[in-house]
């Protein structure tokens, strides 16, 4: 497929460009027809401000030119008003008003200029030019805050969220959650070419690093991390998979700590929420052609619009076509992946998504294989592969993803919602993964084994519902949450080969050395039900400044796996199932003394299954994290700037470890901890600056470990011994990145630079070895302009700009990932 094919796709998709735009509208509640009163406190300072305010608070979707609020203030409003009341009182001797629709059934909330500057509503005053905002935000008419328009495509999102995030499941603003929560925005992605989920989180987020795990997705938050993945899409999990891509992807959400009583199974660290492009009311198209280092090109298109005259069918479209070699030798990858969506907005109580996805993703095996010399990775050239060439190359790795989704949401009673949530995948897949079994430092042989999968299919279910109200007990405001779910996988038998491989030299290795991977044959099945319900009250009182939540979650969990794997009849006959059941609970609190600070604090709980049993099959007891944090956010420079600062103890016990003395049992000792700091500082300082800057401070240790182990085998064993840190955890890192975009003559241009620095950790459980510490240096520069009514964008980012060699993971003596070395990404956007 080539970049003439992906444009000619594209075209195809223009569809339904002529149908024409109208203005944006919102429901009004019942009660703010009829001028029901709400307490107001908002400070003085810019109109821009107080509007968002306005609109957080009665669910109203605003729209102004940016360049008439700029500049221009209110003097505030404290007290109880009416909507019409509060803007009028807002807008008095701004030079600005108001306009609402005649029937009172939908509001258009467009400022206006005053000349007389004594009227209080908009007759009289002259419109302001049309402003084209695309639709609502994630296709939603729900009222949800927006810091600024995000243009065309809800592309120019700025570097802060625009909204209450997705994995709180309510609309509750950030400031009221006793949560930490960051965001990635789509232009966090787009100013700095994130083709991959890796690659947007790692210099965006605190506390979040890459596990050092070469199979699936996954990534350490706050320490933590799961094998087989912490990441969802839409609230629903995403269960081990890889090459997560971000191509149709409209923000990630990293809801820190344990989620546990929203979402049921998961690390205490934390979990990461992908939140999928939605449909626009405004037709929008864009074709992105990117290429660099290592012959990397990779097309993008992106198509949304209306199908229906009256809008109340949309679409999106999104494709990717991805191609590249790799610093490494014989690494290669192809990607190709499709992602249409359609909106149902029949009426304005009821809103429906539903969502397709293939992805088919062919590569060479990289699996970070490497050597430790002496207490440092070995000295190796960054291209040498040291896997079986021979094997990879000639059979590389392919999985085939297809799957499907919906949410709907239906507004049933004002203030009252039911929301439904459904996703189904199957995955299948040919992998082939080297292992390293034993080097010696003094030849530089490294002996090796291989896990060959020829074929198998990873089949997912996920479904939830959430009930959403909001009502008033006396002095008290309640905001409630009940809901539902279930989560199944299910790995039907599959056929294996675990053969020892010719051993290599790893300084003057011989790749094409031939090797026979089709022996030591085994089967094995897999799968695992969750069923939860969880509930839980935000109470607000004290003039809205105090905030307590309280929620549960109960949950029944089956895991089971097959413990014999000789035949394919000896894996279904030894399949046993592990049944376990908990309680999961948060507590949390916020006090907001200035509309613009809160401080907050919580208790958390979480739970996770342990899939599998002792030698007399006896279930392994299931893991269990626990969490205090405390922390202030605050809402800086007139909302354009969030500031997150929290301290946080997590406890994780009953983790699962082989048995020193039976290579076939497993265990239940230990007791990990993670004790830290973060700060998250991300937005615009002006019109001109946007900054992301964070820090974090996490020691992650081993506070109860193995009781019996010696000393000089402890590099072989590689037991959790008390005190000891866990692998590739470093205790201090941040990020800092910096953006310019001018005005003036030289409008449209954009400068961005940023540097991440990290500390040195030890790479193996054992801590026999260290990661040195090291900084990366990025820059970007870009610039947009109108060619024929067509906005053009080109940009370059440079990553890694110093060429550094650095480990940023690792997971044992033979499993250290190399960072890429220095390299070019350029890339052409055609938008319109």
């Amino acid at each position: 497929m080539s970049s003439a094919v992906a444009a000619a796709a594209f075209g195809a998709l223009m569809t339904g460009a002529g149908v024409s735009d109208s203005p944006a509208e919102a429901a009004i509640a019942p009660q703010e027809r009829s001028g029901a009163i709400q307490t107001y406190r908002i400070p003085a300072g810019s109109v821009a401000s107080a509007l968002n305010v306005i609109a957080d608070e009665n669910d109203l979707h605003v729209l102004y030119d940016a360049r008439l609020t700029h500049g221009r203030m209110t003097p505030g409003l404290s007290g109880k008003y009416s909507v019409r009341e509060a803007l009028g009182a807002l807008l008095a001797g701004t030079g600005l008003t108001y306009e609402f629709s005649r029937d009172g059934q939908a509001v258009s909330i467009v400022l206006a200029q005053n000349d007389n500057g004594t009227q209080s509503d908009a007759s009289g005053a002259t419109p302001l030019p049309a402003i084209d905002i695309g639709a609502q935000t994630n296709g939603r008419r729900d009222g949800a805050r927006r810091r600024a328009a995000p243009g065309p495509g809800d592309r120019y999102t700025g570097y802060n969220a625009s909204s209450a995030p997705a994995t709180l499941k309510t609309d509750t603003p950030l400031l009221k959650t006793p949560i930490a929560i960051e965001v990635v925005t789509r232009q966090t992605m787009d100013d700095q070419q994130a083709i991959s989920v890796n690659d947007a989180l790692l210099a965006n987020v605190s506390g979040v690093t890459l596990s050092g795990n070469g199979g699936f997705e996954t990534f350490k938050v706050r320490g933590f991390f799961n094998t087989v993945g912490n990441v969802y899409k839409n609230g629903l999990m995403e269960y081990r998979l890889r090459a997560l891509d971000t191509a149709n992807l409209q923000s990630i959400e990293v809801l820190k700590g344990p989620a546990a009583m929203l979402f049921g199974r998961g690390e205490p660290g934390g979990i990461i929420n992908l939140v999928v492009k939605r449909p626009l009311e405004t037709p929008y198209y864009s074709i992105e052609e990117k290429a660099g280092s290592y012959g990397l090109t990779r097309t993008t298109i992106d198509a949304t619009g209306p199908v229906t005259q009256d809008k109340s069918v949309l679409y999106r479209f999104n494709g990717e076509y991805y191609r590249a070699d790799s610093f490494r030798d014989f690494v290669s990858y192809e990607n190709i992946f499709v992602a249409p969506t359609l909106a149902f907005h029949p009426i304005e109580q009821f809103r429906m998504n539903v969502d397709f996805e293939y992805q088919n993703r062919t590569w060479v095996e990289d699996e970070p294989l490497s050597v430790v010399v002496g207490d440092r990775p070995a000295s190796l050239p960054r291209s040498r592969y040291l896997s079986a060439a021979a094997v990879t190359t000639a059979a590389p790795n392919h999985f085939d993803k297809k799957r499907i989704a919906y949410d709907w949401t239906y507004d049933f009673l004002p203030g009252w919602s039911l929301t439904n949530r459904l996703s189904y995948y199957s995955v299948g897949s040919r992998t082939e993964n080297s292992i390293g079994l034993g080097f010696n430092q003094a030849t530089g042989v490294l002996s090796r084994a291989m896990v060959v999968l020829p074929g198998y299919t990873d089949n997912t279910f996920a479904t939830n519902l959430d009930l959403k109200g909001k009502f008033a007990t006396g002095p008290l405001d309640h905001s409630i949450l009940l809901g539902f779910d279930y989560f199944g996988h299910y790995l039907p038998v599959y056929s294996y080969y675990q053969p020892l491989i010719s051993a290599i030299n790893v300084y003057a290795p011989n790749p094409r050395q031939f090797d026979n991977v089709y022996k030591s044959l085994g089967y094995g099945t897999i799968g695992q039900k969750w069923t939860g319900i969880y509930g839980q009250d935000q109470i607000s009182f004290l003039d809205d400044r105090i905030h307590v939540l309280f929620g549960g979650r109960y949950d029944w969990a089956e895991t089971g796996a097959s413990k014999v794997s000789t035949s394919s009849a000896a894996a279904l006959a030894s399949y046993v199932t592990n049944y376990t059941q908990a309680f999961s609970p948060r507590v949390g609190v916020v006090f907001q003394p200035l509309p613009w600070l809160s401080l907050y604090g919580n208790f958390t709980q979480s739970f996770g299954a342990n899939n599998g049993t002792t030698t007399l099959l006896i279930p392994l007891a299931p893991q269990k994290g626990e969490q205090f944090e405390g922390g202030v956010k605050a809402e800086l420079l007139d909302r354009r700037l969030t500031l997150t600062m929290a301290y946080f103890d997590i406890f994780k016990s009953n983790i699962a470890y082989a048995d020193p003395l039976n290579a076939n049992n497993t265990l239940l000792i230990g007791k990990a901890r993670s004790q830290g700091f973060e700060f998250d500082l991300t937005g615009s300082i002006d019109d001109n600056w946007s900054v992301i800057a964070n820090y974090t401070h996490d020691d992650v240790r081993t506070v109860q470990g193995a009781s019996s182990y010696n000393p000089l085998t402890l590099a072989t064993t590689q037991l959790a011994v008390a005190g000891s840190k866990l692998a590739a955890s470093p205790r201090n890192y941040g990020n800092l990145w910096v953006k310019y975009e001018a005005d003036g003559a030289l409008k449209g241009l954009s400068l961005g630079a940023g540097v991440s620095v990290y500390d040195s950790s030890f790479g193996d459980t054992a801590n026999t070895y260290v990661l040195p510490s090291y900084a990366l240096l990025n820059g970007m520069i870009a610039y947009r302009t109108e060619i024929a009514g067509f906005t053009v964008t080109g940009q370059l980012n440079v990553k890694n700009i110093t060429d550094t060699i650095y480990y940023p993971a690792a997971s044992g003596r033979y499993t250290i990932m190399t960072g890429a070395p220095r390299t070019f990404l350029g890339s052409l956007r055609v938008e319109f």
